[in-house]
């Protein structure tokens, strides 16, 4: 069963359906399922489909793989390519009888630099000089996201050449939730705080098992399979980056700021500067930024690791790694992880889920105001002394919301709500009232509140 992608699909295939040569750029970290959405928007295609994923080789080791491919569909036993370049001029006059899709995936493994590019600038510039339909459709897909992001920079040869781009991001928490439809609504909100949206992650997930127990076997068990994927992309592409691996654990689950971060960094390695491992790490979106916005009008950036999988990873996998030898799997969550996981990992990582709704609710026409914009915001009284930090503030036309996100057991009271209304009026910020998101809905009428079944509420699919 495929799962989302409603938009990606529809740009692919309208695509596919025009008389002009396309070339369509997908790229997307490892697992986020670039090749599934490929194979699903095929399923349409009325034509020839040559498929080809390259691998860590020469590119004259993929070119000589991708004519073997070519020969066995076209059954032209004798055909010989010296370059891409003749590949995709070949393909286009063939294309002329028939509608032709060819995919080249994981492209940096073939990719020798700017001449392989050169190689398609030329020959999709040879093939849209030709005043004739051009049926043929080329997709360029990479899990390398600097290399992928590279190809269309201003200076690079392909620069104004993709028709189409689609950056493929995670799944959002509600298409997620379609991976363990028979899970409780607060069980939803627990496996996609942990595991995100990859759906390579989502897959493994056991529903004959509790969320605690599929949270062991994934991480903790003798054969861990989340635990050791991620630490196979950490060797492969995080570890490369010097240090990098040292500032995701300072990271961990928190949101820091630039100065937290250089601070802890440069108390443990003076020498080194931390300005190139943020940039490598933001390239790469494993860090992702985040725009604080401040009373003062100022904007501040913080800092955090964009994936749940390896924010659990620091923030648990990476910590006490000698103690599992006295422990069963079971017995070491229990006594280390449970309780900070329930209690703290997961209500903060609630507060996306939050965001992510009150987006869709927006976008849905569904929220009494209009939002304009979405943000953190950071508060500082002066008659107090105190700061307050607001993490989902809406702007509307006539003032901004509080989007207050409690992700516990016990209802929230009326007297906490009071206490919310009396901390809005102290910073002073022009704000028009707080709505506050909970497990459940809050039994005080007169203040505006959802719940997980409002979260997860057919009226969003």
């Amino acid at each position: 069963m495929f799962i989302g992608r409603k938009e990606e699909l529809e740009e692919l295939n309208s695509m596919y359906s025009t008389k002009r040569c396309e070339c369509i750029l997908i790229e997307g970290r490892r697992r986020v399922g670039k090749s599934q959405l490929i194979a699903e928007s095929t399923k349409k295609f009325d034509g020839l489909i040559i498929s080809y994923e390259c691998f860590k080789s020469t590119y004259e080791s993929n070119l000589r793989n991708i004519e073997s491919e070519i020969r066995k569909l076209l059954k032209m036993p004798y055909l010989r390519f010296d370059s891409l370049y003749d590949v995709i001029v070949f393909l286009h006059e063939n294309a002329q009888a028939q509608k032709i899709l060819f995919i080249i995936d994981e492209y940096p493994y073939m990719r020798e630099g700017d001449a392989t590019d050169s190689e398609i600038k030329n020959a999709l510039d040879s093939i849209n000089k030709l005043d004739k339909p051009n049926p043929l459709k080329l997709i360029i897909c990479g899990s390398s996201i600097d290399v992928m992001r590279m190809l269309d920079d201003e200076n690079r040869p392909l620069h104004g050449r993709f028709t189409c781009k689609i950056a493929l991001q995670p799944l959002n928490y509600l298409d997620s939730a379609a991976f363990y439809p028979n899970a409780s609504l607060e069980d939803k909100v627990n496996y996609y705080c942990v595991l995100g949206g990859i759906p390579f992650y989502l897959l493994q997930i056991d529903e004959r098992l509790s969320f605690d127990d599929n949270v062991v076997k994934l991480f903790f068990s003798n054969s861990p399979l989340l635990a050791t994927e991620i630490e196979s992309r950490i060797n492969n592409e995080i570890a490369k980056i010097e240090n990098a691996p040292f500032v995701l654990n300072i990271i961990g689950d928190k949101t820091l700021s630039y100065t937290d971060i250089k601070q802890a960094y440069q108390n443990a390695r003076p020498e080194k500067g931390i300005d190139y491992v943020l940039k490598k790490l933001l390239d790469i979106k494993v860090i992702e930024q985040v725009e604080m916005r401040q009373d003062n009008g100022k904007k501040r950036n913080y800092y955090r690791i964009a994936d749940a999988c390896m924010a659990f990873h620091y923030s648990f996998l990476e910590r006490q790694r000698a103690n599992r030898l006295l422990f069963t799997p079971i017995d070491y969550y229990r006594t280390f992880i449970a309780e900070e996981l329930h209690e703290q990992f997961i209500p903060h990582r609630f507060e996306g889920v939050c965001a992510e709704f009150i987006a869709l609710m927006n976008k849905k026409g569904k929220l009494k105001e209009r939002l304009l914009d979405l943000f953190p915001l950071l508060v500082n009284d002066r008659a107090t002394k105190r700061s307050y930090e607001f993490d989902v503030v809406g702007l509307t036309s006539k003032g901004l919301i509080n989007f207050e996100c409690k992700y516990r057991d016990s209802e929230i009271s009326k007297s906490k709500s009071d206490e919310e209304a009396r901390q809005m009026v102290s910073s002073n910020v022009g704000f028009i009232k707080t709505v506050f998101i909970s497990k459940s809905r809050l039994s005080d009428k007169s203040v505006e509140s959802y719940s997980l079944d409002d979260l997860f509420s057919e009226s969003l699919l």
